[in-house]
């Protein structure tokens, strides 16, 4: 159990401390050293490794900033509860997310700023994945219905394509997404236990939307993996939405 030193334990400790501060180096000092007989220039390399002069500086004004703000304090970090870091994390997204359209930035400059504040939160797959998705794969009428309210938050999506039994092999997917033409509507079902969405990020208490990642079927025949805009979350009387899953392929062949 830890306790206050009295001056008594202080004297006792200090010929143990001597001794080891005696040889002991300033690992500051040590790699100030280092850098100083190198041949070429670590401000230099610095540049080259992180994508030029102008996103070095760009990342350190960003750093200075993130540094002036309560959301992105890590002080408290340690001794959070889970709900609170979760909350934390998630004002800190926020915190990004309206420097980005209040100032104008781009999203690499919000995808930045992510990288220096390092504080997952719900917003993660929404920028990195769910919208992306959209933006690369939708038509320009599906980008115009689902991206002004990815932008405006109203919507919050993640990304479902990893399966209990398969990750980054998409081609083994198991889900399927099959059409029926009476409805117009896709029957959404993972068939068996290795066809379970595993690690959706975010679907648990912050998404509305997921990009659910499915095997088109069309009168029998499978068309491989495409990308379906699925309705998860329970905000369907507030934006207007039916409770029931609302489907919206994005790469019909």
């Amino acid at each position: 159990m830890a306790r206050l030193v009295d001056e008594r334990t202080q004297q006792l400790q200090a010929p143990s401390t001597a001794l080891v501060t005696k040889h002991a180096e300033d690992p500051k000092q040590d790699i100030a050293n280092e850098r100083k007989r190198a041949s070429f220039s670590s401000q230099e390399l610095c540049y080259f490794l992180n994508g030029g002069k102008e996103k070095v500086e760009r990342r350190a004004q960003f750093a200075e900033v993130l540094s002036k703000t309560s959301w992105a304090s890590k002080e408290q970090q340690y001794f959070h509860t889970r709900e609170e870091e979760y909350v934390h994390n998630l004002r800190c997204s926020l915190g990004i997310w309206q420097k980005i359209t209040s100032e104008k930035l781009t999203m690499d400059d919000g995808l930045m700023m992510r990288t220096l504040a390092d504080s997952p939160g719900g917003l993660e797959l929404h920028i990195g994945m769910f919208m992306p998705t959209i933006m690369s794969q939708g038509d320009a009428e599906q980008q115009a219905k689902w991206l002004p309210p990815c932008l405006s938050l109203q919507i919050i999506g993640t990304y479902a394509q990893t399966e209990l039994g398969h990750g980054t092999f998409v081609r083994g997917l198991e889900t399927t997404a099959t059409y029926d033409p009476a409805t117009q509507e896709f029957i959404m079902h993972s068939p068996t236990l290795t066809s379970t969405k595993w690690w959706p990020g975010g679907m648990g208490k912050t998404a509305t939307h997921a990009m659910v990642m499915a095997r088109l079927i069309l009168k029998g025949r499978d068309h491989g993996p495409h990308a379906f805009v699925v309705q998860v979350g329970m905000r369907d009387q507030l934006l207007g939405f039916r409770h029931s899953v609302l489907f919206a392929c994005l790469t019909v062949c």
